[in-house]
């Protein structure tokens, strides 16, 4: 929990009234991929956390506003399952291309999380995750909309959290992002064990 300490008195330090809510877009080539790429970040306001291993309710932030991880799947343990319970996977996963026409494109996948009971059952809670990665096309001549297998690069991900009742009513798991992030993504729909190869750069 020492680390998770010192996360939250990272979070202390932003500007009062600061409210930080970018983009799928800017996620994906703002933030996720200069980390991978280790190129300086527009601001450094996204704590590094393996969020999976962490309750939602434990982790830093306010639970009324989105809150955004790095995570570094290296040396990370099988599963998905916290102390109290288990996130799971939730609808196919989502691209997200560049509107500047970059080869790298973003997967987000989406997960709900399930929070054990005294008789063993998972039941499913109100915390929603996004997890975005990078992508690359295996072959040069495939473009980033076809639906050809893609090869995943880098050990970061980001991981966006939320609440989902604090979410406008009507909004589903697979669209809780902002409005702005739909129309500066273009994203289409796969499934999730096929849509990439998981690969790690150097």
């Amino acid at each position: 929990m020492e680390k998770l300490s010192l996360v939250r008195e990272e979070e202390s330090k932003l500007p009062p009234g600061f409210r930080f809510q970018p983009t799928d877009e800017e996620i994906v080539f703002q933030y996720l991929s200069r980390k991978t790429f280790n190129h300086p970040l527009p601001a450094l306001v996204i704590p590094e956390l393996d969020v999976f291993t962490y309750d939602p309710w434990e982790l830093p932030g306010d639970g009324e506003q989105e809150m955004h991880f790095f995570c570094n799947k290296e040396g990370r343990k099988m599963g998905r399952g916290s102390e109290c319970g288990v996130w799971k996977g939730s609808g196919s996963a989502k691209r997200i291309i560049c509107s500047k026409k970059m080869p790298i494109i973003g997967i987000r996948k989406s997960y709900v999380f399930h929070k054990r009971t005294k008789h063993r059952c998972a039941v499913r809670t109100d915390w929603i995750m996004h997890e975005y990665c990078l992508a690359l096309s295996q072959s040069p001549q495939t473009h980033a909309t076809d639906q050809g297998c893609l090869v995943r690069i880098g050990n970061w991900t980001l991981c966006r959290v939320i609440l989902k009742k604090s979410i406008v009513s009507g909004v589903g798991v697979d669209d809780f992002s902002n409005s702005s992030s739909s129309s500066s993504t273009t994203s289409s729909s796969s499934s999730d064990s096929s849509i990439f190869t998981d690969v790690s750069s150097g």
